[in-house]
């Protein structure tokens, strides 16, 4: 977010800071619905990330939401020079086109941003997707 978008290493950030950065600021940003899956994720070697978000309709709380759908990132341990794998979960209110057309979308963003830390773009993406489709 912010001005984050020049394409080269931040001060000497090893992949792992930069990786680790990341997913404070999901958490911080989504809260309960932010899932770390990496079984040692506190353990004194990291592994790349890998997360789950649950996400909802941009912006909608409560009862009117009918979609919602679970986005799973699993980050390569030279993650965000390298594109992470993209997995949409537990679909609800999707049909599979919708669900299809959602991945393949992320994974050309995906590539877009490439060298920059992106799955709050991709999280973004999905909850702007999920609002077109919240019928």
């Amino acid at each position: 977010m912010g001005s984050s978008h020049h394409h080269h290493h931040h001060s000497g950030e090893s992949y792992p800071q930069r990786q680790d950065h990341e997913l404070q600021a999901l958490e911080a940003i989504y809260g309960a619905d932010f899932q770390d899956l990496r079984p040692d994720a506190c353990g004194p070697v990291k592994e790349p990330p890998e997360i789950n978000l649950v996400l909802y309709p941009q912006g909608l709380t409560g009862e009117e939401v009918y979609v919602k759908v679970d986005l799973r990132v699993k980050c390569p341990p030279t993650y965000p020079d390298v594109v992470p794998e993209i997995e949409l979960k537990n679909a609800k209110g999707l049909s599979n086109e919708s669900v299809n057309l959602l991945k393949s979308r992320l994974e050309e963003l995906a590539k877009k941003h490439c060298g920059e830390v992106m799955i709050f773009e991709l999280a973004y993406h999905v909850q702007s997707f999920l609002s077109e489709h919240n019928k």
